[in-house]
């Protein structure tokens, strides 16, 4: 049987596509606690508030002095 190389091409990226997909899918829960951890604690250190507003946690930025 002769290798068909076209193929065997589209199938190891076909292939690679669906592993890398697979392990975006499942480590996306521990990216976003980290980006929320990292957002939390940017906030903080610049002297905002972090909030839920509307369900939703942001940061409100520190009082301006006059």
């Amino acid at each position: 049987m002769k290798l068909n190389f076209p193929v065997l091409a589209l199938l190891t990226v076909a292939t690679g596509s669906i592993l890398a997909t697979t392990y975006r899918i499942t480590t996306a829960p521990e990216r976003i606690r980290l980006r929320h951890e990292s957002a939390k604690a940017t906030c903080l250190s610049n002297g905002g508030q972090w909030a839920r507003v509307n369900g939703v946690e942001s940061c409100l930025p520190a009082a301006q002095p006059k």
